[in-house]
């Protein structure tokens, strides 16, 4: 019989690919894990309000990892266990690097999230995420919201070329993590505080559920998924996940459009 107790599940690229949810199969792999006692939460970039369809499709009760570590959300009471914000000063910079890089830049808090400008990505994140932005000053933000993630977005070689320029300065002043959609070619950065990550996170999950980390089974496909896959029991990446996070994991699935995260279920839980 399996000794693992948590399944930890990052969701783009690993969850879901195209679309807004899992596939059948993967979804009745995770209700079927559920049956069985298995403890499913999630360890992603997104804010915890965009993961709100998946908590409910998938019925997860529970806590989770939200804003590359960043914070812990108990869901359904979207209650903030742990929260580490970003400065105000890494705030600001980042609006500055934005706009004189011409890039989409996404401002999240806990509940809400922000943007300047209107356009093909701000349509692209409303229908994966589900939500709508607040369209707004995005300095007008800086000291006057807690500011938990900023998300920097990148569509072709040339945006992720300044993007690049943005993330080098940025490194200055907070932790810059990027992610690949496999579905859409789109590129993530994440910024968020120095000092948290998904790793931090997992650690403060298991010390919540009393549980420990050889316990636990991660699955993931980006870099933002180094740090927790340097802590958990056993790691998983996805069949396209970059050699950098295979190298670092135990078992290495099918991708994401081959229903991986149904087949880690299978073999690590099911059978």
């Amino acid at each position: 019989m399996s000794n693992h107790k948590l399944l930890v599940l990052d969701v783009d690229g690993t969850l879901i690919g195209h679309g807004a949810y899992p596939s059948p199969r993967v979804t009745e792999a995770i209700l079927a894990a559920k049956a069985r006692g298995i403890i499913v939460a999630l360890g992603t970039g997104r804010a915890s309000e965009a993961c709100y369809h998946l908590f409910r499709h998938l019925s997860l009760d529970g806590l989770h990892i939200v804003f590359d570590g960043a914070a812990i959300v108990q869901w359904p009471s979207n209650d903030i266990v742990f929260l580490q914000a970003l400065s105000p000063i890494a705030t600001k910079r980042a609006i500055e690097l934005a706009r004189e890089y011409d890039l989409f830049l996404e401002i999240y808090a806990h509940d809400f999230y922000f943007i300047e400008d209107d356009g093909p990505l701000a349509e692209h994140q409303r229908r994966k995420l589900q939500l709508n932005p607040l369209i707004t000053d995005l300095m007008s933000l800086v000291n006057r919201v807690k500011v938990v993630k900023c998300q920097v977005l990148a569509a072709d070689a040339e945006q992720k070329r300044r993007a690049d320029l943005l993330t080098e300065e940025m490194q200055k002043h907070c932790k810059v993590a990027w992610s690949l959609d496999p579905s859409n070619g789109i590129y993530f950065g994440n910024l968020v505080s120095r000092y948290v990550s998904k790793g931090g996170a997992l650690r403060e999950l298991v010390d919540y559920k009393g549980i420990s980390l050889e316990e636990t089974v991660v699955v993931g496909d980006s870099y933002n998924d180094l740090g927790i896959f340097a802590v958990a029991g056993t790691a998983v990446a996805m069949g396209h996940a970059p050699d950098e996070l295979k190298e670092l994991a135990d078992w290495v699935a099918p991708s994401v459009d081959d229903d991986g995260v149904a087949v880690v279920i299978e073999r690590y839980f099911l059978n």
